[in-house]
């Protein structure tokens, strides 16, 4: 920033020993070095602050661009499926895309019931409908 040499320092020695006097100099001395030390303490904190918020940037970067991968070889690997074998496009769930995380609990039974898989809910309405036989069956059971 600054360039200042030898010769600088000298004469600014020079003027400062002139206008202080031999008492003062080697006060205001030292309450320059202390000041000149908390400035450079607070610049080295701040870079460091930035470096470590340019890391997180490029982590998350890494871990959106490795997620995208991993969903295009799924993708590929369900359609390779599906042209190999024409009877499994019927049973094998269609891919969706997985929702962002939710940030509360009505949120998340929201986005739950948005993205219903189709088999899964086609298992829990057989699973309810025998449920519901074996309660009919229980109570008619209790009746007689």
């Amino acid at each position: 920033m600054f360039d200042i040499g030898f010769w600088e320092l000298t004469v600014i020695a020079v003027i400062g020993l002139i206008v202080l006097g031999p008492e003062r100099l080697p006060v205001v001395a030292r309450t320059l070095g202390t000041w000149v030390g908390r400035a450079k303490g607070y610049v080295r904190g701040l870079t460091s602050e930035l470096e470590r918020e340019v890391n997180v940037d490029d982590i998350r970067s890494e871990v959106c661009r490795t997620r995208e991968r991993i969903e295009a070889g799924t993708r590929d690997t369900v359609d390779s499926v599906r042209e190999v074998d024409p009877r499994e496009a019927n049973r094998a769930p269609r891919y969706t895309q997985v929702p962002p995380p939710a940030d509360t609990a009505d949120e998340a039974a929201t986005v739950e019931a948005d993205s219903a898989n189709p088999v899964a809910d086609a298992a829990a309405a057989q699973t309810s409908a025998q449920e519901a036989t074996v309660d009919r069956a229980n109570d008619n059971e209790r009746n007689a």
